[in-house]
């Protein structure tokens, strides 16, 4: 009908013209020869539609030709094709046709190719959504909208993102008003979950999908609940019993229901659960049979479910056939069935249109080709080059995809193979570096990526995601290429590449433009507004509610890909990202701190494990960076710490804190058996020199600066030291603290206490007597230095937030409570409540010094990655620029001690540089610190280390105050 409309010589122009536009409508949906003469009617359609006036009908066929082009590649979205589309966009709204712009923006949508440009999506779900108030078109939009973040989710794994989105659709609609929608929105954010390896709050949403869709959906039920059975096994990871004997029998019982009402999908799809997950991993002989099944269940297939879906099916068990060849003995032929399997596998996939599972049977036949490599001798370099080579297929599938879990996965593994190539002699180490500093950036990617969600709960994701991803290994791969070749540069850069995705990766969320930076950036007008328009965005962000903050999110993205293009900002943008710090940063802060510091010399220490073997690595001013071993091993440590430092059978106290037998100048002194991790620093520094302790994984929990580097003389006697998780969380706090100074608040020195009885605790005489010292003691230091102090009861919840938050310098005395398994329960306790960690990472600080005189308060539990979790990492992410605290339990009276002595230097440093007319006003906390730890030294009540060395300082080590932090009244009393 089309055709003959214009090819009659009596069809009225416009009919011609409309009919032309119908046809390059038709052109996204079919793909025959001859189609291209509709590419010359185009021209004529928009000619005969101008000359009727008709405007609509013109931008209608200028955007389809626009969507025709997106369609066919993402990387056809050029800025030009993007002003042509605002373009079209403006014409319906300056003509006020909210329906025809409503069916262009659905039109654009359904052009973008599936799994990319998510942020382009969001907007155009925006505009639509406002459209929809207009039309009300309200569930149209939803439903767009969840079909957007199942395919989103489907092709990129952007987990957090899905989550953030599908629970503020969610909370928009009731399951009386669309029970298929809200079932659909929880079946969603389940499979987020899953991937996340959240199998708590996926199976919760799995089974609120279930309950939602009930009997009434049976086909979307069946789905529900394969993501019931994706959340059971995600709870019992490493297929522990009883768990995986819940979640075969679950399995078994759905599978035989759906075979009973002719849901042959839904059982298929659980099957290929059992044997790919469970089955073949522990070599359980009902793999085999488990295939068998599937394929009589493939057999009913056709007619049943769509092309796409049986091609994926033949797919999966092609993959399934070649990986349970993979525990076989091989020989040429099995290897090559595996082989013809894999292959299989992948053109099924395609021909589904699935390329995500294409790449990742690509990964897992470079897995099958590497135990052939293995079983090889001598190795095969044209084996392990094919592993390298499907490996390198399956990453650039991921990353055209932006998918970034998998993209984690498969440069990881692209890193590995590489590395076993270097390893025979096959590359060189700056092919193997290259492919393992991808893998490195491919993961953060994914760490950035789980950090959307809330602030603690993004720290543990990224926690667990260091464990099972394989980073440590990635990162232990290339320090070895380094020791082994001798490239020291490399090796620090490596070493700080590990550890910048510790704190910082929270403690960059808020992080301002460092003073300095700041001023050249707000001299240029076009910076100056970015930045800006990005504090707007941001602050729009924090009070928004998740629907608003979804756009928002997208806008910030718009703003930080423009921010990129002027080098001073994309500086700014990398210490956002934890991008490492430098070699050349770091030295180049050096000395600005040795200026700052009366011409101190500064010295940056790591230590790190090169094959179980701990060394010390220090970096000093302009010379290269100075690797020693310290001759002893990570398993020497971690004994050491557990016959000292852990809590003995019972409860009882750990051995370092009741060991009155020996003076620490006693040879069997426990300390002195571990003294050689700091032996190394009496050649590599001078006395005197600031020292900038990293430590690594168990010497977190080692009071290094208590160690001897000579006899007679620990650390913290011949130079000050500052502890911190890494040199980039370092380089980060010292900027925050150069902020200080331009800070106004009324406020100075605040303290507060908190040594009160709980029902668990009761005060004997002593400690009544104790709590009225502690009490006193804060009154007394905050009337000789003009701070605040509030203490007791009086120090409830709100009250200690709202102090901190405005605060230079905070001072807390009380009781810390720790539970290591759970570290979201590691609390202060206030008057009215305990401040769990969950709470102190919400605060929004003003770049103060904090000191804690509290239980275990700096105590920083240890997991993968060198990632220390505790109160100071929480305090350090709120904002603060350094924190103090004990490592270990100690007594209130020398809490007390300390502080006097503590704050004593700091005040002293202050009057000084007011004499001097210095300006900035900084004082030097690691000085102080150091001159109050040896204060207690001397005294014979806390000479013991486990007095004095309980006390370190992370963060920066100076802080600058403003002139008001002292009233002038009391500089000179």
């Amino acid at each position: 009908m089309v055709e003959s409309i214009i090819e009659s010589p009596n069809a009225v122009p416009v009919w011609k013209a409309a009919a032309v536009g119908e046809l390059l409508h038709l052109r996204n949906k079919v793909n025959e020869p001859g189609w291209e003469r509709v590419n010359c009617l185009e021209a004529e359609a928009i000619r005969l539609f101008q000359s009727e006036g008709h405007t609509h009908a013109v931008v209608d066929i200028r955007l389809r030709q626009a969507c025709n082009r997106v369609g066919q590649s993402i990387l056809n979205l050029t800025t030009e094709i993007l002003q042509e589309i605002q373009g079209c966009f403006q014409v319906y709204e300056k003509n006020n046709a909210p329906g025809p712009y409503s069916r262009a923006v659905t039109l654009m949508l359904s052009s973008i190719p599936p799994g990319q440009g998510f942020d382009l999506r969001v907007s155009l779900l925006d505009i639509y959504s406002q459209l929809s108030d207009i039309t009300g078109a309200e569930l149209e939009h939803v439903v767009l909208k969840v079909r957007h973040l199942s395919n989103w989710l489907s092709h990129s794994t952007r987990s957090s993102q899905v989550i953030e989105s599908a629970r503020s659709i969610d909370e928009l609609i009731d399951v009386r008003d669309c029970r298929w929608v809200k079932g659909m929105i929880a079946n969603i954010t389940s499979n987020a979950y899953n991937l996340l390896d959240d199998g708590d709050n996926a199976l919760e949403w799995a089974k609120s999908a279930v309950d939602r869709w009930g009997e009434v959906f049976r086909l979307e039920r069946a789905g529900a609940t394969l993501m019931v059975l994706l959340a059971m096994l995600n709870k019992c990871r490493g297929l522990r019993p009883p768990g995986v004997r819940e979640a075969i029998d679950f399995a078994e019982r759905e599978i035989s229901h759906h075979l009973g009402e002719g849901l042959f999908l839904a059982a298929f799809e659980k099957m290929a659960v059992l044997a790919g997950s469970i089955f073949l991993p522990k070599g359980d002989e009902r793999g085999g049979t488990c295939l068998d099944s599937m394929e009589e269940c493939l057999q009913n297939l056709p007619g049943k479910a769509t092309p796409d879906e049986v091609n994926y099916c033949r797919a999966q068990l092609h993959q399934l056939r070649g990986q349970i060849l993979m525990g076989t003995e091989l020989d040429h032929e099995v290897t090559d069935s595996r082989n013809e399997h894999f292959e299989q596998a992948v053109a099924f996939y395609m021909k589904a249109r699935n390329p995500v599972s294409a790449a990742c049977a690509r990964q897992i036949q470079a897995n099958a080709l590497y135990t052939t490599f293995q079983a090889r001798v001598p190795p095969s370099w044209s084996v392990l080059r094919r592993c390298i080579e499907l490996s390198d297929i399956a990453k650039d599938v991921f990353e055209a995809l932006d998918n970034t879990l998998m993209l984690a996965e498969s440069a990881r593994l692209c890193g590995f193979f590489q590395f076993k190539a270097w390893s025979h002699g096959f590359v060189s180490g700056d092919t193997a570096l290259e492919s393992l500093r991808k893998a490195d950036q491919a993961s953060a990617e994914r760490r950035a990526e789980v950090s959307i969600l809330a602030s603690f709960e993004a720290v543990s994701r990224k926690q667990k995601f260091v464990m099972t991803s394989g980073i440590e290994d990635t990162h232990a791969r290339a320090l070895a290429i380094c020791q082994l070749e001798g490239r020291m540069a490399d090796l620090w850069d490596w070493i700080q590449c590990a550890k910048a995705r510790s704190v910082g990766d929270q403690l960059t969320n808020q992080f301002p433009i460092q003073a300095t930076l700041n001023d050249d950036i707000m001299r240029d007008p076009e910076m100056k507004a970015l930045c800006e328009e990005e504090e707007a965005v941001t602050q729009q962000m924090n009070a928004a509610d998740p629907v608003v903050r979804l756009k928002l999110r997208s806008d910030l993205h718009l703003i930080h890909v423009k921010m990129a293009g002027y080098p001073l900002l994309r500086q700014a943008l990398d210490l956002r990202k934890s991008t490492p710090v430098s070699i050349s940063e770091i030295r180049d802060l050096g000395q600005k701190m040795k200026c700052n510091a009366g011409g101190m010399e500064v010295v940056f220490v790591d230590w790190v494990d090169l094959g179980g073997t701990i060394w010390t690595v220090a970096l000093k001013s302009d010379t290269p960076p100075q690797v020693v071993s310290c001759g002893i091993t990570v398993g020497e440590v971690k004994a050491w710490k557990q016959q000292w430092l852990d809590v003995q059978d019972g409860g009882r106290l750990a051995a370092f804190f009741v060991d009155d037998e020996y003076d620490e100048d006693e040879p069997d002194y426990c300390l002195r058996s571990i003294d050689k991790l700091v032996a190394s620093l009496h050649d590599l520094t001078s006395k005197g020199e600031l020292l900038v302790f990293c430590p690594t994984n168990v010497l977190h929990s080692i009071p290094l600066h208590a160690l001897w580097v000579e006899d007679n003389t620990p650390v913290i006697e011949r130079n000050p030291v500052i502890y911190s998780a890494s040199l980039t969380t370092f380089w980060q706090c010292y900027r925050r603290s150069e902020l200080t100074g331009t800070i106004a608040t009324d406020l100075g020195l605040n303290m507060a206490g908190v040594y009160e009885p709980r029902g668990d605790r009761k005060f004997s005489s002593e400690q009544h007597a104790e709590q009225l010292n502690v009490y006193t003691a804060l009154d007394q230091l905050a009337e000789r230095y003009g701070g605040k102090s509030i203490s007791g009861q009086a120090v409830t919840a709100e009250c200690f937030k709202q102090m901190m938050e405005t605060s230079i310098m905070f001072h807390f005395h009380g009781h810390c409570r720790l539970d290591q398994p759970t570290l979201g329960d590691q609390s202060l306790e206030l008057a009215d409540e305990l401040l769990p960690i969950r709470r102190v990472f919400e605060m929004k600080l003003q770049s103060p010094h904090i000191t804690l005189v509290a239980c275990d308060s700096a105590l920083q539990v240890i997991s993968a990655g060198d990632e220390p979790l505790g109160v100071v990492t929480a305090l350090l992410c709120a904002g603060a620029s350094s924190v103090l605290g004990t490592i270990w339990p100690t007594l209130s009276s020398t809490g007390r001690d300390f502080s006097g002595e503590f704050y004593s230097d700091v005040v002293d440093q202050y009057r000084q540089s007011l004499k001097r007319g210095s300006s900035p006003t900084i004082v030097n906390l690691a000085e102080a610190l150091r001159r109050a730890v040896l204060a207690l030294r001397t005294r014979r009540k806390t000479r013991q280390p486990y007095h004095w060395a309980a006390f370190v300082l992370h963060g920066s080590s100076s802080i600058t105050l403003p002139h008001a932090f002292i009233p002038e009244r009391r500089v000179n009393t």
